[in-house]
């Protein structure tokens, strides 16, 4: 390899960690948001995909979804104060539920999304920067789970666009670097600083012909959302 090249890959792999760190900064500009989904869901063999709704509120590492659609989840209320402290509203039972840590990796409310993945805003918390290519519009990050993070993916490879440094696809991994799912974001929009995926979709390759697409109805950013909306009483009460 000439010392040129050397230089090149070098530089491209000390700047991961960077790419990263402005990554989790853009994902996470506003203070709160408030966003509508729709949502089509696909199972494996299925003939149409399964129509779905939900409301979700953010503020940083906290959120609470409440389900609209279909009518057998109307009601159905998720709470999350942490990655792994997991609340869920279930009407038929008329009690809150904690969700264990090992269901978070499970598909959340049968979709290809897991609860983790839903809930992920900032990679940096759990992985590390550990690798980078480069493209004329984009950066290619490998990122490696970090030791007793309890990640749940060991790897993930993030393409993240040079325009906004968002993420435009991401591939979670296995340890040995086989792709399990694919998610891809697209049709970004912005209000001031703050930018949101238009569509979001997620295929699942250990289940074939299992993908499930949110399309973003409404939102808005920085409203003022109170504290007291994250908390397991409002869970089981409602808003």
């Amino acid at each position: 390899m000439s010392s040129a090249l050397w230089m090149a890959t070098f530089a491209l792999a000390d700047d991961a960690p960077t790419v990263l760190t402005e990554t989790d900064a853009a994902m996470n500009r506003a203070k709160d948001l408030t966003i509508q989904w729709t949502v089509a869901d696909m199972a494996p063999g299925g003939k149409a995909p399964r129509a779905l709704g939900f409301q979700v509120r953010v503020k940083g590492p906290k959120s609470l979804t409440s389900f609209d659609a279909p009518a057998d989840l109307k009601g159905t209320r998720v709470l999350v104060l942490a990655r792994d402290q997991m609340w869920v509203w279930l009407p038929s039972y008329g009690k809150v539920r904690r969700i264990a840590s090992h269901v978070t990796e499970q598909g959340f409310m049968g979709t290809s999304y897991s609860h983790a993945d839903m809930n992920a805003s900032r990679f940096g918390d759990a992985y590390t920067a550990a690798s980078m290519t480069e493209t004329g519009e984009a950066w290619v990050v490998q990122l490696d789970a970090k030791p007793d993070a309890h990640a749940p993916y060991p790897q993930i490879e993030m393409t993240v666009a040079k325009s906004n440094h968002l993420p435009t696809r991401i591939a979670y991994q296995t340890a040995e670097g086989k792709t399990i799912k694919v998610e891809t974001r697209s049709d970004y929009a912005c209000q001031a600083a703050v930018c949101l995926p238009g569509v979001m979709r997620m295929e699942d390759l250990t289940r074939p012909g299992a993908w499930t697409e949110l399309h973003r109805a409404t939102w808005a950013a920085d409203t003022g959302l109170a504290d007291d909306v994250f908390t397991v009483r409002t869970l089981q009460m409602g808003l």
